[in-house]
């Protein structure tokens, strides 16, 4: 849970309209990525649960065995897909990001509880270092989602439409990495 309650709404409001826009294409399965965009509704999900009271009644079991199965369907996914990798591989370390989240702030407490504190990675012996960087990342990505979903390029270009699932991944990427901060 995170104590800031501005920061929770903010956060949540940018998670369920990401989580919103996956599950419109989970209901209207467009191709193959079928699996990819159940996999993104959950990490929405459960990211709001774990910034809210209500999120700590999930046993950290739960938010592990997901984490790394999504964490190792995009692994395979990096691994086998043809062509261009940096989307499969951003999702699998993102996965694996919200693992370390699940698993650091359960240990010791049970449960998502820990994140109540804000200070808890360093209180139950993991690195608080870890936690800024992988935030830093995240929040780093979310600049790069967001340059390819706008199209900001160089002045003089024509201007398109937004990519929508990138402006979704930013979305989420800058509030995964938010939570991750507000941890250290």
């Amino acid at each position: 849970m995170i104590g800031l309650a501005s920061l929770r709404w903010a956060l949540t409001c940018a998670l369920a309209v990401a989580t919103m826009f996956h599950l419109v294409r989970v209901l209207r399965p467009a191709g193959a990525g079928f699996v990819d965009e159940v996999l993104h509704l959950f990490m929405g999900g459960s990211m709001i649960a774990m910034i809210w009271p209500w999120g700590s009644g999930v046993p950290a079991g739960v938010w592990v065995t997901g984490f790394t199965l999504a964490t190792a369907w995009f692994v395979s996914r990096a691994i086998l897909a043809p062509g261009r990798r940096h989307a499969p591989i951003y999702f699998a370390s993102a996965t694996a990001a919200m693992l370390w989240m699940a698993a650091t702030t359960s240990a010791g407490k049970g449960g998502m509880a820990g994140m109540s504190g804000m200070g808890q990675t360093a209180t139950t012996g993991h690195p608080a270092w870890i936690s800024a960087a992988l935030g830093a990342y995240l929040v780093a990505a979310a600049l790069w989602w967001t340059a390819r979903g706008m199209h900001l390029r160089p002045a003089g270009v024509v201007p398109q439409a937004p990519r929508w699932p990138e402006v979704c991944h930013a979305t989420m990427s800058a509030a995964m990495g938010l939570a991750l901060l507000a941890m250290t």
